[in-house]
């Protein structure tokens, strides 16, 4: 029989050390600090703060965790999440409020008496919730039926996703210069068809000997090279940024780019076809106690559905659709609620 190690903190773990790794249970009488990182089979403790955590059986917090990320390979109770992002293989249970965080766990998400509120939450079995709140700016999205990504799925969509943006970032940066190029050739057209009825008003001026408009004509000339020099230099500079911005995106990589969205793609439709598989005793459902807000975006292994007016005390599932079209043999699917 294997006796497990206990390790008993009295008062907070400090972040002085910053990385800790217990072979055993971990229980804290306080609080894990901001800045640490801290791994072990199952840890207990009051409160976390912007700590990065590993457990691989589960963890439990009595009050709330904020500003964190955890992985746990098992379970994960606590009161509240806020600006946290947290996965689990087995139930997560929420006693007061998820706020604003990112939850992934393979089987349930529990929060029966409490409040989802701006959150993106991804439950393979089932999200059980009092209320969710929803704003048009900032929707909850509900995700149901669908296996979670691991470590290596969300590695590999980080890096894709990455590489997308930056290459994004290059044309737009390369449309800006252009535009600037097009601005600044416009803005040298425009003084260069002025300057010729300018220099007939002086010479005009001058036969006239008119010196006190000539005196108040000069600081406009003044202003008028000045811009001609300043369109000038930021054509320079133009043309050298295009220049460089050609060469960095012919030298992209997309070839490392393609391979890795191939990647990405795989792996979430294997995801897909081992949900599918996996779909033969339950059906995946949200249970709303009270109310969920318009706006609420719910997610099922097929189908989407955006919530365009709040529903009170109902059961959402992923249905399937009568149809009779034996053209359409991979079936259709829709969200649709219970009272």
């Amino acid at each position: 029989m294997k006796k497990t190690q206990i390790h008993h903190i009295e008062g907070n773990l400090s972040s002085r050390k910053k990385q800790y790794n217990y072979p055993g249970r971990l229980i804290i009488d306080g609080d894990i600090e901001p800045g640490c990182q801290v791994s072990a089979d199952t840890i207990e403790v009051n409160n976390v703060w912007q700590a990065d955590i590993r457990v691989r059986s589960g963890i439990h917090v009595h009050e709330k965790v904020a500003d964190s990320e955890i992985v746990s390979g098992g379970y994960f109770h606590v009161k509240q999440i806020d600006h946290s992002t947290i996965r689990a293989e087995e139930d997560i249970q929420t006693k007061k409020a998820i706020c604003q965080s990112d939850i992934y766990t393979n089987s349930c998400c529990l929060i029966t008496d409490g409040i989802i509120e701006q959150s993106n939450v991804m439950a393979y079995r089932c999200i059980e919730a009092n209320t969710i709140i929803s704003t048009e700016e900032n929707p909850c999205s509900l995700t149901i039926g669908l296996l979670c990504p691991d470590d290596q799925d969300q590695k590999i969509k980080s890096d894709y996703l990455s590489m997308e943006q930056q290459k994004k970032k290059l044309y737009n940066h390369l449309e800006q210069v252009k535009k600037i190029i097009d601005d600044t050739f416009q803005l040298k057209e425009k003084i260069k068809s002025i300057k010729p009825s300018l220099k007939q008003k002086m010479v005009q001026l001058k036969s006239e000997k008119n010196f006190q408009a000539i005196k108040e004509l000069s600081p406009f000339f003044k202003q008028l090279n000045e811009r001609v020099e300043s369109a000038y230099k930021n054509y320079q500079t133009a043309m050298e940024s295009k220049e460089q911005l050609i060469k960095k995106i012919e030298d992209f990589d997309q070839e490392t780019l393609d391979a890795t969205r191939k990647d990405y793609l795989l792996r979430k439709k294997d995801r897909i076809e081992r949900s599918v598989q996996d779909h033969t005793n339950f059906s995946p459902y949200i249970q709303v106690k009270s109310g969920i807000s318009a706006h609420t975006r719910i997610y099922g292994l097929h189908a989407y559905k955006r919530l365009q007016e709040s529903l009170n005390n109902v059961r959402i599932e992923e249905v399937t659709i009568d149809d009779n079209d034996p053209k359409n043999s991979l079936g259709r699917y829709e969200i649709k609620w219970f009272e």
